[in-house]
């Protein structure tokens, strides 16, 4: 009876059965596991090929396992698994037979290595030394051609099963898959790379463009900013531009952050002749010169810019504007790494965009040229116009008017200021003041001043350096000394042949005033008498005129605004914080503030006026994005200007914001 039982099948016992289901079982699981881990480990085949090595010894009952891959005329190892001796690299001959194993692209199964001297020379040869016997090989096989090599060996004579076999199969499938899928992601991520240098280099090239649209007549923006993006996108660590002025390469921008290295340039500006610079070849040769490591070039000199900048793979780009060399782009680096062609060729579109710049700055500034006189008398007429303006809002309010001429005074005349006096019996009482230089409020009507002189003679004194006028001019010059002004000119404000008054303008440089300048500060002071006299005449019109007064009030702002504009030119902050300050002043809100995009899409405060700390801190600590509720979201979701007055809250808009 028992043998009956323990009996199935022909001479297949139960106990056998069990053990094949195990071991399918065990093998099942490891295949699987390997699987796992190819699917955990995409950038990684390294980690598979070890599972796969170890995997490979255990279930096919081996002393080791090895996993090799192809490298042009060898068999690289990249996977070992037991205490075999196994060498990094192996020759694809055929005398090996793993190498054989690939070069025929079909599994090979040796019962013992030791005895084929006759097949396998060099692979017996290594058996007999390290020893093994029987030997199973598996190729790696991608798209019909063998990638590498998996190999299971026994130290005795112990061929393998059919099934052990199929499963060493199995593995060096799944070890393909594993490089099938590094190299794919390793494509991806070279793709990815390429795209994102491309999309790099092309935002680069359209910020300089845009630099150059911004700054038509100013060539200095575009230089900084090609000299900034070229050294940052080539990897280098010196980029400079050098412009060619009276035979001499000069350095106008660099993004070098060694002052010594930049003084040292500014300080020896060096001709196209150098033989210490590449900058120079390239100017002579007038073609981009790539020199991979200048010490190892016996054509340059010891010296120069390059032994003192310390560069050894160096890039030079001229600068060339109807065939001529205007100056070179240069980029650097301390280590012998030569500049990639994609990074040649960026710099070599700097320099083209420096040519245009270049040739931009050129026209425009010879476009300016022939405008410069008509501008000029169209601002001078403008400003008397402006001013009369002043004069006809303010016929009760002399005040105004007399800020109006100063503060126009100084800024066509380009002075430091411009003060007006109005005379008082035997003094010049302050009327008004705009600038930078320090004023006095009252002074006293002396031949020792210039604005005295102005009024006790009733013409123009006009001193072009009051610290020579010590012997005409001693009080002047004792308040010129401490005040720190230089340049000096008067005008007296003259009715029915009196002097009742006098406007000067100042100047902290020695720069006389031009004719035009002086004739312009006679209108100047005639338009003062004139608005001092409609003070007097019209001084029950000014009801009527509230409206256009307020209109003038918003252009003024609006000039005001402008004006900051102008005189920062680089730097937005000022702008803001007028903008803020004039909405608050002309439009009477509880506060006002301005919201800039920041790189992540969301929008930050940027200026307020009057708000209280407590909401300022929430704005800082809760930047804003489209759509989020509030009404600075629908503005920046809907783009339009949205206006609630004192209606109940939108669905979906924060209360704060009504």
């Amino acid at each position: 009876m028992p043998s009956e039982v323990s009996r199935v099948s022909g001479d297949r016992s139960v106990k056998d059965l069990e053990l094949e289901l195990a071991e399918a079982r065990e093998q099942q699981a490891a295949t699987a596991e390997i699987l796992r881990v190819i699917s955990s480990s995409p950038t990684n085949p390294e980690r598979v090929f070890a599972e796969i090595a170890a995997s490979a010894a255990r279930l096919c009952q081996a002393y080791d396992a090895v996993i090799r891959q192809v490298d042009d005329d060898a068999l690289l190892l990249v996977a070992h698994h037991g205490p075999l001796p196994v060498a990094g690299t192996l020759p694809l001959m055929r005398g090996h037979l793993v190498s054989r194993a690939v070069l025929e692209g079909r599994t090979i199964h040796v019962a013992d290595l030791q005895a084929e001297t006759d097949e396998y020379p060099e692979g017996s040869d290594v058996a007999r030394r390290l020893g093994f016997r029987t030997n199973l090989t598996v190729p790696l096989i991608r798209t019909g051609a063998a990638i590498g090599v998996i190999n299971i060996r026994r130290t005795e004579v112990r061929p393998f099963t059919d099934r052990q076999i199929e499963l060493l199969k199995t593995f060096a499938d799944q070890a393909v898959i594993a490089i099938e899928n590094a190299r794919l992601f390793e494509a991806e991520q070279a793709s990815k790379r390429e795209l994102q240098e491309s999309l790099e280099y092309q935002t680069a090239t359209s910020e300089v463009l845009s630099v150059i649209s911004r700054s038509p007549n100013d060539l200095q923006p575009v230089l900084d900013t090609i000299s900034a993006t070229a050294g940052k996108l080539c990897e280098a660590d010196d980029a400079h531009v050098l412009m060619l002025q009276e035979g001499k390469f000069h350095l106008v921008a660099h993004n070098q952050s060694d002052p010594k290295v930049v003084a040292w340039f500014r300080a020896n500006p060096f001709g196209m002749e150098d033989p210490g610079s590449v900058s120079a070849r390239a100017a002579r040769q007038q073609r981009s010169v790539h020199v991979h490591d200048v010490r190892a070039d016996p054509d340059f000199g010891v010296g120069g810019p390059i032994t003192f900048s310390n560069g050894r793979s160096v890039l030079s780009v001229p600068l060339l504007r109807a065939g001529t060399v205007v100056g070179v782009v240069t980029v650097s680096r301390r280590t012998v790494r030569p500049f990639t062609d994609r990074q040649i060729a960026l710099v070599q579109t700097f320099a083209d965009q420096a040519v245009i710049a270049i040739e931009n700055t050129r026209l425009f500034e010879a476009e300016q040229a022939s405008k410069r006189e008509f501008q000029e008398s169209l601002e001078y007429q403008t400003a008397t116009s402006d001013v009369l303006r002043v004069i006809s809002n303010s016929p009760t309010d002399i005040k105004p008017v007399l800020r109006a001429i100063c503060e126009t005074a100084s800024r066509i005349c380009e002075a430091q200021d411009a003060t007006v006096f109005l005379r008082d019996g035997s003094q010049l009482k302050f009327g008004a003041h705009h600038g930078s230089i320090p004023n006095v409020d009252n002074l006293p009507i002396s031949r020792d001043l210039v604005t005295g002189r102005a009024v006790l003679d009733r013409r123009p004194i006009h001193v072009h350096d009051l610290a020579d006028a010590v012997r005409d001019f001693p009080l002047a010059h004792e308040m010129a000394r401490r005040m720190g002004h230089r340049t000096i000119l008067t005008v007296p404000l003259m009715r029915e042949d009196v002097a009742i008054g006098v406007i000067g303008i100042r100047r902290t440089e020695v720069k006389p005033f031009t004719d035009r300048q002086i004739d312009l500060l006679k209108t100047f002071a005639d338009q003062a008498v004139v608005a001092i006299e409609n003070t007097r005449l019209f001084e029950a019109e000014q009801a009527s005129k509230r409206e256009l007064q307020e209109s003038l009030k918003y252009q003024t702002a609006i000039s005001d605004v402008l004006n900051v504009i102008s005189r920062s030119p680089s730097d937005i902050q000022p702008v803001f914080d007028t903008i803020v300050q004039t909405a608050e002043r002309l439009c009477e809100p509880d506060y006002a503030v301005i919201f800039k995009q920041a790189d992540d899409g969301t929008y930050h405060l940027a200026a307020n006026s009057n708000a209280s700390p407590a909401f300022v801190e929430w704005l800082r600590d809760n930047p804003i994005r489209p759509g989020d509720g509030s009404v600075v979201g629908i503005v920046l979701v809907e783009k339009r200007t949205v206006h609630l007055p004192g209606s109940p809250p939108r669905k979906g808009v924060c209360s704060r914001w009504q």
